[in-house]
Parts: C-alpha cells; sequence; structure tokens
C-alpha cells in the first residue's frame, strides 16, 4: 500500500490584507503593515520576501525596533524595489521611514550601519552623505507619502538617549538616568546650536563628571 501526499498548489487571493490560498484556505502572508495597537495579533508573512526578512528582523534586533517597524520595513522596501531603487538603498530608506512613521527615535549613522553589518561590512558614513543619499532615493521615488523630514532637536534627544541608557541604567541605575533625561529636556528648550549639537550639549551638561567622558565617546 502506498501513500500519496496531496500538495496544493496555492491559487493565491488577498482577503483584507492577507495572501491566502482560494483551495486549501492556507495563509501565506500578510500585506498590509500593522499598526502600533496590532502588534501582537498581526505576524509577518515570508511567502515572497524572506530575503528582506532575515535583513530586516537582524536590523531590528541591534536597533531594538518592534515587530510592527519591522513589517513596515519589509513592505516598503518592496514597493521601493518595484521603483528600481537597488535593494541596500531600499532597505535603508525603509528602516529610516519606518523609524519616523512609527516615532522610533534613532538615528541616520546607526541604521546604515547596522545595514552593513548584515552584509559582512564595517563601513561608516556621515549623517550629511546619508541625507545627500536619501535625498536621490526621494527624487527617484517622487511620492509625497514616502518623504522624510528632516530631525528636530527633540528627536535628536530621544535618539541620543537610547544609545546611553543602557550604560547609564547599569552603572548608576534608572532614576539617574530619568534625571537626565528630564534635566537635559529642561536645558534642551534654551540650548540653539544645530539640531543635534544642542541635543548632545544638553545631555552632556545634565551628566556628572565621572559619567561625562564616556557618555561623550559614545555620542561621538
Amino acid at each position: 500500500m502506498s501513500l500519496t501526499i496531496a500538495t496544493c498548489k496555492h491559487k493565491i487571493t488577498e482577503i483584507e490584507g492577507e495572501q491566502v490560498c482560494k483551495d486549501c484556505g492556507r495563509v501565506l502572508g500578510y500585506n498590509e503593515v500593522a499598526s502600533i495597537n496590532d502588534k501582537n495579533s498581526h505576524n509577518i508573512g515570508m511567502f515572497g520576501f524572506s530575503e528582506y526578512y532575515f535583513i530586516a528582523s537582524k536590523m531590528a534586533k541591534n536597533l531594538n525596533l518592534p515587530q510592527f517597524a519591522i513589517q513596515t520595513i519589509i513592505q516598503t522596501s518592496i514597493k521601493l524595489r518595484k521603483k528600481n531603487i537597488s535593494k541596500k538603498h531600499a532597505m535603508l530608506f525603509a528602516t529610516i521611514y519606518a523609524c519616523r512613521i512609527h516615532e522610533i527615535p534613532r538615528l541616520l549613522e546607526d541604521i546604515f550601519l547596522e545595514l552593513e553589518n548584515s552584509s559582512g561590512k564595517k563601513v561608516r558614513r556621515s549623517e550629511k552623505s546619508l541625507l545627500r543619499s536619501l535625498n536621490k532615493i526621494s527624487k527617484k521615488i517622487n511620492e509625497e507619502k514616502f518623504s522624510i523630514s528632516s530631525l528636530n532637536k527633540y528627536h535628536y534627544h530621544q535618539a541620543y538617549l537610547a544609545k546611553i541608557q543602557n550604560v547609564i541604567t547599569q552603572e548608576a541605575g534608572d532614576e539617574y538616568f530619568e534625571t537626565i533625561r528630564t534635566r537635559s529636556h529642561k536645558l534642551l528648550r534654551n540650548i540653539h546650536t544645530d539640531a543635534s549639537s544642542s541635543a548632545k550639549e544638553a545631555i552632556l551638561n545634565s551628566t556628572t563628571s565621572i559619567m561625562k567622558p564616556k557618555i561623550r565617546e559614545i555620542l561621538a
């Protein structure tokens, strides 16, 4: 007696953002990006974009990004690739875009470095250089919904705090980190240099002389 296993060839249709087989009913993937409130009820479908998922999930882990941001990165990357944007530039733009629309404070340089690390490289680029690349990509896309606005000093403030949080909490505790956060936020209102420098200055001026050298090194 032989055993025959019937394999469904999957006739795919889209139902409310899901890629579903019309014959067997299996959910093969997702087209919609989950909102923040839906992050616990959506999983990323692997159908058709495993290469994007691998890079996005690795970057998200190192940048400490939530699940819904990974979905945004994947979906945006796929859309950009259809506009003849290279995969690397698509992933870079999509990650920055995801961080902006979900209000996740991350720096351009850190995002680019993680993208390079995911491919085994360790190349650093300045913020100005990255902004030029983003502008070129934006011109190719030419869609308002994919626009990335300039960062203000409060975004930099949150991003820099995210970079130093682990060091401060490990060495001085959560309460001291909260003190730095609130004190530097108040100082930031009265500092009017460029956005990045203002945020760094506010944080450093709120840090003790013992911690300041290490914090300055991290924020360099």
